[in-house]
């Protein structure tokens, strides 16, 4: 294992993430303030999420059939300081829309490439420590991301200055990410895929499609949360620390065994149970969250680097952002109506689907 480029990828994620949480942190506030609409903002976040995992289904193979990685990795993160810094002169919600679109793109650019390193660096017998150590210095950088934002605005300062003060750790990401090129000495070279995979990589992502549509996004439970402000906060912030001893827990278990594949679909079960009971359940809810988050950036891409690398983490990324979508809008909308009976039961029998699914392509 090159635990040194894993390390240096990792403190790349760290400053990222620190740019692109904070953005997310105020970017809903400073639409509202240029006049959007509810609809509009959820319109923003949801379709971007969705176009973010989605655009892999294309930007994986596309890294594979050029081979090197490295290019779409720094192409990718330079999109994301640029959408970002957009931002500051950005003045109307189109405006704020398309950047936002725009920085969800960088993402999905970079992601199966930065993932097939990754994979490089962790070697067969180390990749779910790789993406485990890789997920915790990420997460770091997002709980760095959000705190920075929240104390900028409780000190009156305003969305754009925030843009203007992530911009400093953007660059740093940038400039850890050059060392990382020049002094790891991995530069895999891509396996040739032309938009096809092995038969396995397939139903791996299909059930990852499924264990997203089971799973309840913590939105959700914050917007429950939402009549007192600094709970729903909370509840976030308790996700985001969560997945660091989760992430390094499960690339851990990885490793050992390849039956922590099947961990997930029990826990996105759990978080239904905690959803429909609502109040204080609710944080218990989001620390299963994080279990299964975790699960999704480090178990599942590391099974997907071994099925076919690149291509295959973009499909399986896709695959499981598309489900999560659809989950999304499901659940919303049976919370809008008060109907958790169905909720609990669409969660449970998407979860038990992509259980057997796994069984059976696994055993």
């Amino acid at each position: 294992m090159n635990i040194r480029l894993i390390i240096l990828l990792g403190l790349v994620s760290l400053f990222a993430d620190w740019l692109y949480e904070s953005m997310r942190a105020v970017a809903p506030q400073y639409l509202y303030a240029l006049g959007a609409s509810a609809a509009f903002v959820g319109f923003v976040f949801g379709l971007g999420d969705a176009l973010g995992y989605a655009a892999r289904f294309i930007t994986g193979p596309l890294a594979d059939k050029r081979g090197g990685y490295w290019l779409e990795t720094f192409l990718g993160y330079g999109l994301q300081i640029a959408a970002v810094a957009g931002l500051v002169f950005a003045r109307d919600v189109w405006q704020v829309a398309g950047l936002v679109f725009l920085e969800r793109f960088s993402k999905a650019l970079r992601t199966p490439a930065r993932d097939a390193i990754i994979s490089a660096a962790g070697g067969k017998g180390a990749r779910g420590r790789a993406f485990g150590i890789h997920v915790a210095l990420d997460q770091i950088g997002a709980i760095l991301g959000v705190s920075m934002a929240t104390l900028m605005l409780f000190l009156n300062y305003q969305p754009r200055d925030v843009f203007l003060a992530a911009l400093l750790p953007g660059a740093t990401a940038l400039a850890v990410l050059y060392v990382a090129y020049k002094t790891s000495g991995v530069k895999p070279a891509g396996k040739g895929y032309k938009f096809l995979m092995d038969r396995k990589a397939v139903v791996f992502g299909v059930s990852q499609f499924l264990l997203g549509i089971s799973i309840i996004h913590i939105s959700l439970s914050m917007y429950r949360l939402s009549q007192v402000l600094w709970l729903a906060s909370l509840l976030y912030l308790i996700a985001m620390i969560t997945e660091i001893p989760a992430s390094l827990a499960l690339g851990y278990l990885y490793d050992k065994s390849h039956k922590t594949l099947f961990i997930a679909p029990l826990f996105t079960t759990l978080l239904a149970v905690s959803y429909i009971s609502g109040g204080l359940y609710l944080f218990l809810g989001a620390i299963l969250y994080a279990v299964v988050t975790s699960y999704a950036d480090v178990v599942a891409k590391a099974e997907a680097a071994k099925l076919g690398a690149a291509s295959s983490l973009g499909f399986v990324n896709a695959m499981w952002g598309l489900g999560l979508m659809m989950g999304g809008v499901l659940y919303g909308y049976f919370t809008d109506v008060g109907n958790y009976l169905t909720i609990g039961i669409l969660a449970a029998a998407s979860s038990s689907a992509s259980l057997l699914l796994l069984w059976r392509s696994v055993t």
